[in-house]
C-alpha cells in the first residue's frame, strides 16, 4: 500500500535487506540482490475487448528476480472519459497488491518503471491482493476515470523462490455511459501507520472520521501474513452502528465485500481491528514488506470527494 513514510536498512547486512522504499530498486530478503531487467510490455489496445463483456484498461509484464521483494509501476493516460463500474485485477504469482489510482496531472511519463512504495495518485480507484475476485460497482454507480488523466498501477511484487519469477498484471473493467452514472465514487483507505505487535496473539485498530456526508457500499480489509481476524464497524449518527465486516481473514484470499448501503453523515465514523497471530521471535513492526505488517480497510463510498488515497486515522 502506499504510504507517506517507512523504515530502511543497509545491504550487506544480516536477515532481511530493505533498502530505501522511495527509490528505484528492489529489496532483498537475503544477502545478494538480482533485479531482472523490465521485459518487453504487451502491446494494450486502449479498453480492448477481454472477454464477457470486459475490457482491457492497463496491463504490464514483469520479472523479480530470487528471494526479492520490489515495486512496479505502469502509468498509462487516458484519450477519453470512461465510467468504470467493475474491476478484475489480474492478480498472478507474486503479487502482494496492486492499486490503481489516478493522477489529474503528471510529469512522468507513460511506462513502466521500478519504483517505489510512495508512488501515487491522487484519488484511488481499487485495490486488490492475492486471490482478490471481479468487483462490481452498486446500479448507478461509477468510478471516473477522466481524458488526460493519468492511471497510475502501483505493483507490490514479493519473490520468496530461489528462481526468477515473472507475471502478467493488469486491471479488467466494464463501463456505463454516463448518463447511466448517479453517483460518481471512489475508495477511501482508512488505517493506522504505527503498529507494535507482540509474540501471541493481539488485536490493534482504531478509525476515521468522516469530514463530509458519505454512503458506503464495500469494504476490503489488508493485512499482511500474520493477520488472522478482521472487523470493520460503521458507527453512524443516521443509522446507528453497522458491523461491515466480522471475519477471518487469510492473506491469499483478499475479497473485496460488498455490502448493502450505509449512510454516515458529517463527523461519523469507521473503526477497523485487526487481530495478528504472532508465531515470530521477534515484535513485528508496520511497514510496508510483506515480512512487516498492516491493518487497512479500503472503503467504497460515494459521492466522490477527490480524496487524495493516502490512509486516514484519527
Amino acid at each position: 500500500m502506499r504510504t507517506p513514510e517507512a523504515g530502511g536498512g543497509s545491504a550487506g547486512s544480516e536477515g532481511p535487506i530493505f533498502s530505501d522504499p522511495t527509490g528505484s530498486q528492489d529489496r532483498c530478503l537475503g544477502a545478494v540482490c538480482e533485479t531482472p531487467a523490465l521485459p518487453p510490455q504487451p502491446d494494450v489496445p486502449f479498453l480492448g475487448d477481454a472477454g464477457d463483456g470486459w475490457l482491457r484498461l492497463i496491463e504490464a509484464d514483469w520479472a523479480l528476480g530470487p528471494q526479492t521483494e520490489g515495486y512496479r509501476c505502469i502509468r498509462q493516460t487516458m484519450t477519453r472519459d470512461v465510467y468504470v463500474t467493475a474491476f478484475a485485477p489480474l492478480v498472478p504469482t507474486g503479487t502482494h497488491h496492486t492499486v490503481l489510482e489516478v493522477h489529474r496531472s503528471s510529469v512522468e511519463p507513460d511506462g513502466v518503471t521500478v519504483c517505489g512504495v510512495t508512488a501515487g495518485g491522487e484519488r484511488r480507484l481499487q485495490g486488490a491482493g492475492a486471490g482478490t475476485q471481479p468487483t462490481p460497482l452498486p446500479d448507478g454507480v461509477a468510478m471516473k476515470i477522466g481524458a488526460g488523466e493519468q492511471l497510475l498501477m502501483n505493483l507490490h511484487l514479493f519473490n520468496a523462490t530461489n528462481d526468477v519469477l515473472r507475471g502478467t498484471s493488469g486491471m479488467r473493467i466494464k463501463v456505463a455511459a454516463q448518463e447511466q452514472v448517479k453517483y460518481e465514487a471512489e475508495v477511501r483507505l482508512m488505517g493506522p501507520l504505527n503498529l507494535q505487535i507482540p509474540r501471541g496473539q493481539v488485536t490493534q485498530g482504531g478509525s476515521c472520521k468522516f469530514g463530509s456526508p458519505a454512503t458506503i457500499f464495500s469494504v476490503a480489509p489488508h493485512m499482511h501474513q500474520l493477520g488472522v481476524h478482521a472487523k470493520v464497524v460503521a458507527h453512524s449518527a443516521i443509522g446507528g452502528d453497522r458491523v461491515l465486516l466480522d471475519m477471518p481473514y487469510e492473506f491469499t484470499h483478499q475479497l473485496v465485500y460488498p455490502i448493502a448501503p450505509v449512510q454516515l453523515a458529517a463527523g461519523d465514523s469507521i473503526s477497523v481491528e485487526c487481530t495478528y497471530l504472532n508465531t515470530t521471535d521477534r515484535t513485528v513492526s508496520w511497514g510496508d514488506s510483506t515480512l512487516s505488517e498492516m491493518c487497512f480497510a479500503s472503503v467504497g463510498a460515494y459521492p466522490s470527494t477527490n480524496s487524495d488515497g493516502m490512509p486516514c486515522w484519527n
